[in-house]
């Protein structure tokens, strides 16, 4: 047992022993998946391309986009043009009972809607363009969701190297103990006490592998392909910085949550030009020919229709319209508020899980690891018990479980932040 720590004492410095035990459980999974069956290595930038293309959330999006295409071209159908023929003074008493006396009307008849018809037009285009925003919201939340799983498999295949490697430590104690006890040097208990220790850390070990292949099912299913042998290149240790307080909060405007209140507010202007337009008198101009029977004539008719009452009619629904663009600033600043607080204690929790990496990786992980050193040397002398040594390691392997928690906290706390600011997301 003294043997295997100076072994690894000497292998690595202290400071960046956990960091090499991070880079090389991505190596050795690599390694062992591609020599079995070559699988496919996915980036996250890959990951999320595949599930914004394959995705039946977006893909529904796109079929709405076609349903609004129809809806602006049904919007710039007018009423039609309509075309009467009628027959008087004919098949009466007297005088009007021979056709000789009929005349016969042939009519066109029109209205004037242009101007009805482009605002229609453009309420509906306004509408429409509310289904964009809501694709960019949605490839944004389908993106943080791809980022997430994809950290959470990373982080749980470095967990795995973790508890591996005290299943590894644990029986390599079961063994020094055993052999200590055949010597007569310790009680056969501290045998026992180490055998359920192995037990618990090869449970361990097989609890995560388990939630590995659940959070690697969970993965693949965003892009359709949920039995997908694959491997992922990422790396937890490729950490980003924090950005600065003020520029994150410049870009909050980006966001497309907020992008949709402008958008709403666009159409209820549109609404309301077209309420005023509705509300104006619509002409109807109609044009025709008659013909005299009797006569054995012709002539024009034509006429004009005017609309008789208040051109107020819609005033209720303009005044409607005015007080929804109120509620809706009301809310897009409610909004605005309520995202700047959301990213300032990201930004804060950020930068507080990289004083936690750098704290734990520089100082707490290194004295662990020379105290279990002596702990080691200690126990192999006799001067310390296994209840010492085993607390020793388990402060140890805490130690490096709360860095992986702070790596995996800090590109989550990116993440959102990215899906906040509505920018592109990238580990």
């Amino acid at each position: 047992m003294k043997d295997i720590l100076l072994k690894r004492k000497t292998k690595k410095p202290i400071g960046n022993r956990f960091s090499a035990a991070l880079i090389g459980v991505s190596l050795i999974f690599s390694a062992t998946a591609a020599s079995n069956e070559n699988p496919q290595a996915i980036s996250l930038r890959e990951a999320i391309v595949m599930t914004l293309d394959y995705h039946p959330n977006l893909q529904a999006l796109v079929s709405q986009e076609r349903v609004w295409q129809g809806r602006i071209q049904q919007a710039s159908v007018g009423e039609r043009p309509q075309v009467s023929l009628m027959f008087e003074d004919a098949m009466g008493p007297g005088e009007r009972s021979s056709p000789k006396n009929m005349q016969s009307t042939l009519t066109y008849s029109w209205l004037l809607q242009q101007e009805q018809i482009d605002s229609r037009v453009n309420v509906t285009k306004s509408e429409a363009a509310k289904l964009a925003l809501e694709k960019q919201i949605k490839a944004l939340d389908l993106s943080a969701l791809v980022a997430k799983h994809y950290i959470d498999v990373l982080v749980k295949q470095e967990r795995l190297k973790l508890n591996q490697m005290a299943a590894t430590q644990a029986k390599d104690v079961v063994d020094a103990i055993a052999k200590r006890v055949k010597a007569g040097k310790n009680s056969s208990v501290e045998v026992q006490l180490a055998e359920a220790e192995l037990i618990r850390r090869e449970l361990a070990v097989e609890d995560v592998e388990h939630e590995l292949k659940a959070s690697q099912y969970q993965l693949a299913m965003l892009w359709g392909k949920p039995t997908q042998d694959y491997r992922l290149n990422g790396n937890l240790l490729n950490v980003p910085t924090v950005p600065a307080v003020e520029s994150q909060l410049a870009l909050l405007k980006q966001n497309p949550r907020i992008k949709q209140f402008t958008t709403s507010e666009r159409i209820a202007q549109s609404q309301m030009e077209l309420a005023r337009i509705e509300a104006k008198p619509q002409w109807e101009f109609t044009a025709g020919i008659r013909r005299y029977e009797a006569t054995d004539d012709f002539g024009l008719v034509a006429g004009v229709s005017i609309p008789w009452g208040d051109s107020n009619r819609n005033a209720g629904a303009i005044a409607a319209l005015k007080a929804k663009q109120d509620v809706l600033a009301s809310e897009q600043n409610a909004l605005m508020q309520s995202l700047d607080t959301q990213l300032y204690v990201l930004l804060q929790e950020m930068a507080h899980s990289q004083h936690v990496i750098q704290t734990v990786q520089k100082e707490i992980v290194p004295t662990l690891e020379v105290a279990l050193f002596e702990a080691t040397n200690a126990f192999d002398k006799g001067q310390l018990s296994y209840n010492q040594f085993s607390s020793v390691r388990r402060e140890l392997l805490s130690a490096q479980t709360q860095l992986l928690e702070a790596f995996e906290s800090l590109h989550l706390q990116h993440i959102e932040i990215q899906r906040l600011t509505g920018t592109s997301i990238s580990q």
